[in-house]
């Protein structure tokens, strides 16, 4: 773990990273047995881009997919972030397999609600000891989780969920998602940030008018310090690295356009971002995250933009974000 406390020092960090391609051992060196991450690259035809433990994914309609797994997933949270492909961010809503319990149904929207097909990145945590996971209901309650996990409905919107360990270390990824194999029908969002305690993240869930309201559904995954052949980060709004691990790096290219540097060629990993606060701040201005390919096989990009309510522009804003492999 560690923190950047200079802009200067950080884009001289990432220029020379990128122009090395980080001249440092790989994800692969780091970890010496073979990926145990569920995840999932999917082009905007429904193909498998590339994965981990995907035994198939299809489109099942315009904005619909149904991506497979090679075990059991109807236990655990998917958080998923789209990749940029249209002049305006869509979003992505997940659920559990509407075909099998091996299943994940994803559904990728404009901000009017209406079904577009987009690529997306996806990640599923069935709670491994670094990788604890939370999944909250309709009517504010706690479906299922890691153990040891609490929930606390402080008002309107805002929860705080609790764990039985410290997790202000690590990446708070959270989506919109039906806590079973329904759909989710508005295009709402969640946002992330550090809650009262070491143990604690603190939850907003926004209409898209960007109010708080109750009733939208989420999966929350936190990818810590330790897990395997992950990458993971909390940015702030001007690109700073406040905390990572696994030695990845941070920049604003330009306003709200970010670059994260990692060790390894990262083009067949999956990149998940939320708009979270690196602090105990609420995350007061809601924006949408999408990734974006790199300039280096060891890079990629992290796109924030305003609710299209508010113009849709880019925007400089806080995020959590990790990079799975």
């Amino acid at each position: 773990m560690f923190k950047v406390n200079s802009k200067v020092v950080a884009a001289v960090a990432v220029g020379l990273a990128v122009a090395a391609g980080f001249a440092a051992p790989s994800l692969a060196s780091v970890s010496s047995t073979a990926s145990s991450n569920l995840y999932a690259k999917i082009n905007a035809s429904g193909a498998l881009v590339a994965g981990n433990g995907v035994r198939a994914s299809t489109a099942l309609g315009s904005g619909t997919y149904e991506v497979t797994f090679s075990q059991d997933v109807s236990g655990c949270a998917y958080v998923a972030t789209p990749e940029n492909a249209y002049s305006q961010a869509v979003q992505v809503f997940t659920a559990s397999g509407h075909a099998s319990a091996t299943g994940v149904y994803v559904e990728t929207k404009n901000q009017g609600g209406g079904l577009t097909p987009a690529p997306f990145d996806l990640a599923v945590d069935c709670g491994a000891s670094n990788t604890p996971y939370a999944v909250v209901g309709y009517t504010a309650n706690l479906v299922r989780s890691s153990t040891g996990v609490t929930l606390t409905h402080l008002g309107v919107g805002r929860y705080d969920l609790t764990f039985s360990r410290t997790v202000n270390t690590c990446a708070a990824l959270a989506t919109v998602a039906d806590p079973g194999n329904g759909l989710v029908y508005n295009p709402s969002g969640v946002y992330t940030g550090e809650g009262p305690t070491n143990s604690t993240i603190y939850i907003e869930t926004k209409n898209p008018g960007g109010g708080l309201q109750d009733g939208i559904p989420f999966h929350l995954a936190l990818m810590c310090p330790g897990a395997p052949r992950v990458s993971g980060a909390e940015i702030a709004a001007n690109g700073i690295t406040a905390r990572s691990f696994n030695s990845i790096l941070s920049y604003q290219s330009t306003t709200g356009q970010y670059l994260l540097v990692t060790r390894s060629n990262v083009t067949s990993c999956a990149t998940i971002a939320t708009r979270g606060s690196t602090t105990a701040a609420v995350p007061f201005t809601p924006a949408t995250t999408e990734s974006v390919a790199g300039p280096a096989t060891n890079t990629v990009g992290v796109q924030v933009r305003d609710l299209l309510y508010f113009g849709g522009g880019f925007d400089a804003q806080s995020f959590h974000t990790a990079v799975v492999c």
